[in-house]
């Protein structure tokens, strides 16, 4: 009898069963009142700001990947030693002109 007791209490425990809220004793909210607040919902404005919203994110996601292409290219370019040179002769060529036009 212990045993099934002790059985009953360590499964209770384990199953997690009492972490489980209990929903039917949860406050019921009327259906009119969620009803009411649907109806007084502007959906101009919410359009509105899920628009600005979804621009940001858009503007964001698309920065985001032309920034990844662009340092792909680059890598690529930059692989070949030959080019890397290239441009690095070109840039001490023409390091004192992109100084003075910095300042």
């Amino acid at each position: 009898m212990k045993e099934a007791a002790e059985k009953a209490v360590l499964n209770f425990v384990q199953d997690g069963g009492w972490l489980m809220p209990n929903y039917e004793s949860r406050p019921k909210v009327p259906v009119e009142w969620v009803a009411e607040c649907w109806r007084l919902v502007d959906s101009a404005k919410l359009k509105a700001k899920i628009a600005e919203r979804l621009e940001s994110e858009l503007a964001d996601r698309m920065v985001n990947h032309m920034a990844t292409e662009l340092a792909t290219d680059i890598k690529q370019i930059l692989s070949v030693q030959e080019r890397r040179e290239m441009l690095r002769g070109l840039a001490r060529e023409h390091m004192d002109a992109v100084m003075k036009a910095g300042t």
